[in-house]
């Protein structure tokens, strides 16, 4: 099968992990035996010229279109206009079968191709817009439009599936979460416990990731428990302020900011640590806990749209967003309960739902059905 995957955003050189979980879903898809296309779409064109940077990998060919956003409707022809050159050029002799787009932003694209080539197409959501109340009614509308055009829609998890029904007008909103790369099971499991017991939490320092909550709850861990350390890895806006409270609580000996990472180095950092913690306060999904999992860790999260699917009995805990001491007690319970959590057993039942055959598995199966319509 010939995929043609659209995301609204992707990785580059300056954020490589922005849309990184669309690229290793493509990556998966073409392992597993598809013909994969990606056309990521870029609005840096230095020149206000329309290119097309083309990077191929076996069975996965990335299409990068650079173009110049301008006034009105005309960004979004000259786009299609690119994507019309690629129909008839690379994919003249290899038309793609299916199109699958990535949040609603590029559904537009996907749209024009069908009424121009006959190729239905399937929809994923991914962004928390639609639980931080950041769409308007003409936003709302047009999303309405796209929802009910598509041959199928998916959700990442059951909580933003809900947030979306009532844009789909009745139709069946599927369920299938993001990956988690097979490099983060092929590593080996995390560190056993020592004299020092490490949580680890992996994220863009902003305010939708809780950072701020996390630092307050493990200085009240810290204060019963001193034989414990944080590593916080990633980087954004709020690193300043985090770095600066954490000086007010007297906790820089026992948090450690790393910075921005690669894919492995996060992976590494995993395995070293005990716990994984991160107390968002709005996720879809999440796949920095599954990265976690596959390591073998224990995770505390806070219940946003994924949790049901990821704090199982055998996997962790989850807490009430921005709830402080709910946070500190489950860390602590994942501590003094540490033997209860089977890293083996962890890592399994990450692999079972969330690694790249599972849901390759589950995407074909939707692709297939909605091709036999």
């Amino acid at each position: 099968m010939h995929i043609l995957v659209i995301p609204s955003w992707y990785p580059t050189a300056e954020d490589p992990a922005g849309g990184s979980f669309f690229a290793e879903q493509a990556r998966a898809l073409a392992n597993s035996g598809h013909t994969v296309s990606v056309t990521a779409l870029f609005g840096d064109s230095p020149d206000g010229r329309t290119r097309v940077d083309v990077r191929r990998d076996g069975r996965l060919t990335e299409y990068a279109i650079h173009y110049r956003p301008v006034r009105f409707h005309l960004t979004y022809l000259r786009i299609l206009a690119a994507f019309r050159k690629l129909f008839s050029t690379a994919f003249r002799e290899d038309r793609p079968d299916i199109i699958h787009v990535h949040s609603f932003r590029a559904v537009r694209y996907a749209r024009a191709l069908r009424r121009l080539y006959g190729i239905p197409f399937v929809v994923t959501e991914h962004v928390t817009w639609f639980e931080r109340g950041l769409l308007g009614e003409k936003d709302l509308r047009e999303i309405t439009a796209d929802y009910t055009a598509a041959d199928a829609v998916v959700a990442v998890s059951t909580g933003l599936r809900e947030q979306i029904r009532p844009y789909c007008g009745g139709k069946e909103i599927h369920v299938i979460p993001n990956l988690v790369s097979e490099r983060f099971f092929t590593g080996g499991l995390h560190a056993p416990a020592g004299e020092r017991f490490g949580f680890v939490s992996v994220g863009m320092l902003d305010r939708k990731k809780g950072f701020d909550i996390l630092l307050r709850a493990f200085a009240a861990l810290l204060a019963e428990k001193p034989a414990l350390t944080l590593t916080i890895c990633g980087d954004g806006e709020e690193r300043a302020a985090l770095e600066a409270l954490t000086d007010e609580l007297g906790l820089r000996n026992a948090v450690a900011f790393t910075g921005a990472l690669s894919r492995e180095e996060v992976a590494a950092v995993l395995r070293k640590n005990q716990a994984f913690v991160l107390p968002s306060r709005t996720e879809t999904f999440g796949v920095v806990y599954v990265e976690a999992m596959a390591c073998g860790l224990p995770i505390v999260m806070t219940k946003t749209n994924a949790w049901e699917m990821l704090a199982l009995p055998e996997t962790g805990l989850a807490v009430e967003i921005e709830d402080v001491p709910a946070l500190t007690d489950a860390m602590a319970r994942i501590v003094d309960r540490y033997g209860e959590y089977d890293a083996e057993r962890i890592a399994a039942l990450c692999r079972e739902s969330f690694s790249e055959k599972a849901v390759t598995d589950r995407l074909t199966a939707l692709y297939e059905r909605v091709l036999e319509r």
